[in-house]
C-alpha cells in the first residue's frame, strides 16, 4: 500500500498549499498512487506487537479517542499525526513506533473531528490525564498535527518536555509573507504559471475558506498565531526536500527558487524555540515517518536522551 501524498500546484486558488508549506494535502492516507506513477517502495510499515496499553477514551457527546501505546518510560512520545491520517489505521507511525519503543513509551491516537486545534488540544489532555498515560510528553507532530501540537505546548507547557515538527504547516502572513517577498519578481516574459501563482499584497493575508480536517481555518491559524514561541522548549524542525513534481509548470531555475522558499517556510519554525534546529531530509516523501523513519526515530531518541540528562 502507498500512502504518497500530492502537493496540490501553487496558485491563489489553493493559497491552502502555502498554509500547508508543500504538506501534500490530497487524498486521505490509505490512498493508492494512481497507475503509472513511479514511487518509492514504501517498506517503512512493519507489523507490530500488541500495544502495551490500548483502548478507547470517552472525550463526549458520544465522541471516542482510540489509543495505543508500546513501550515503557519515564517519558511519553505523543504523536499528533497530520490531516486525515488516523494512525491506527493507516499504520503510518508503525517503523518509527519499532524504533522508539524499546527506548521508551510511544503512543498514537485517532483523533476525532474538531473545529478548532483548541479542542484537539484540550481532548487529547482529557485523554492523557483520564487514561492515565503519564507525562512529560514529547510531542511530534507531521503536517497538520503541529497546529494541533503547538496549541498544545501553549495551552499545556508544564507538562511537554520537548517537541518535534516534521513537516508541519505554517501560518499566515508569516509563511505568505515570506512566499511573497521571495517569489520571482515580474518579468513580461515569464511562464503563464508564474503569473497565475503570484500573490499581491493582499492576498498573503488571506485564510482560504477551503478546509483541512474539518477545521474552521480562520479561526485554527489565529489560534496557532496567538499560541507563539516556545521559549526555550527543544524543538527540532523536520522538513522534505521539494521536488520538481510539487512545482509543475515552472521552469528548472524557478523551481530550484520555489524549493528553496518552501524548505525556509518550515525551517524558520526553528526559531520558535531558542532551543531550536532545523533538518533537511532527503526524501521527496511528504510521509518522512515511512519513507525516512530512522530520520524521525533519531530525533525523537536523540532528544528523549537529552530530557532525561537534564
Amino acid at each position: 500500500m502507498s500512502n504518497q501524498k500530492r502537493v496540490i500546484p501553487l496558485s491563489l486558488a489553493v493559497l491552502i498549499t502555502i498554509l500547508a508549506a508543500a504538506c501534500g494535502i490530497g487524498a486521505p492516507a490509505g490512498t493508492p498512487t494512481p497507475a503509472g506513477t513511479p514511487t518509492p517502495e514504501v517498506q517503512q510499515m512493519p507489523s507490530l506487537p500488541p500495544p502495551d496499553l490500548a483502548g478507547s477514551f470517552d472525550a463526549g457527546n458520544g465522541r471516542k479517542l482510540a489509543y495505543a501505546c508500546y513501550g515503557e518510560g519515564a517519558l511519553t512520545v505523543v504523536v499528533e499525526a497530520g490531516a486525515y491520517d488516523r494512525p491506527i489505521e493507516t499504520l503510518s507511525w508503525n517503523a518509527v513506533i519499532q524504533g522508539v519503543s524499546p527506548v521508551t513509551r510511544i503512543c498514537i491516537y485517532d483523533r476525532i473531528p474538531v473545529h478548532t486545534p483548541r479542542e484537539a488540544a484540550e481532548a487529547l489532555h482529557r485523554m492523557l490525564a483520564g487514561v492515565p498515560i503519564p507525562g512529560p510528553y514529547l510531542i511530534v507532530a507531521h503536517s497538520l498535527g503541529g497546529w494541533y501540537a503547538r496549541v498544545f505546548v501553549h495551552d499545556y507547557r508544564g507538562e511537554v518536555a520537548g517537541l518535534i515538527l516534521v513537516d508541519t504547516t505554517s501560518i499566515l502572513p508569516e509563511a505568505g509573507i515570506l512566499y511573497a517577498t521571495a517569489y520571482p519578481t515580474y518579468s513580461p516574459s515569464e511562464p503563464a504559471s508564474v503569473t497565475t501563482n503570484r500573490f499581491s499584497a493582499t492576498d498573503i493575508y488571506v485564510v482560504p475558506a477551503a478546509s483541512m480536517d474539518g477545521l474552521d481555518m480562520a479561526a485554527s491559524n489565529e489560534q496557532v498565531r496567538q499560541a507563539g514561541s516556545f521559549g526555550n522548549l527543544p524543538l527540532v524542525v523536520i522538513s522534505h526536500t521539494p521536488s520538481a513534481g510539487e512545482l509543475s509548470g515552472f521552469d528548472p531555475l524557478v523551481q530550484d527558487q520555489m524549493s528553496a522558499i518552501l524548505v525556509k517556510i518550515i525551517a524558520d519554525q526553528a526559531k520558535l524555540s531558542s532551543k531550536g534546529t532545523f533538518i533537511l531530509a532527503p526524501t521527496h516523501q511528504h510521509f518522512i515517518s515511512e519513507y525516512e523513519p530512522e530520520i524521525v526515530i533519531q530525533a525523537i531518541l536523540k532528544m528523549a536522551e537529552q530530557i532525561r540528562g537534564k
